[in-house]
């Protein structure tokens, strides 16, 4: 899995993973989440339009990285779920979780209105 990680606005940053987010990608989306986040850049965007597969593994990580974005008055929204990872989503109840948006676009003007 490659990481693809740059502002989408001055305040919003995205998190473009592509591939598996499996036990060996989890590592890398959680640094990347507390790097953002230790740097002052709390509000994310999780692009997950290369994401073909999300394993427990990966969930962790991202709720992982959602609580550290909270913890430091940010938030982690996602944005452009296949049906098969939004699937995954739903079974697991992590929609209810996390804010979901068609596209990157829509999540990052969603931080203009408030919270997810």
């Amino acid at each position: 899995m490659t990481l693809r990680i740059f502002p989408h606005t001055p305040d919003v940053w995205t998190i473009a993973p592509d591939g598996r987010l499996d036990l060996a990608a989890s590592r890398a989306i959680e640094d990347a989440l507390g790097d953002l986040c230790d740097a002052g850049h709390a509000r994310v965007v999780i692009d997950m339009t290369n994401v073909v597969y999300v394993a427990s593994a990966g969930l962790r990580a991202l709720l992982v990285g959602l609580r550290r974005a909270r913890q430091s008055a940010g938030d982690v929204r996602l944005a452009a779920l296949n049906d098969r990872v939004r699937e995954v989503f739903e079974m697991s109840g992590f929609d209810q979780v996390f804010s979901i948006y068609p596209d990157t676009a829509a999540a990052s003007a969603s931080f203009a209105a408030g919270p997810g």
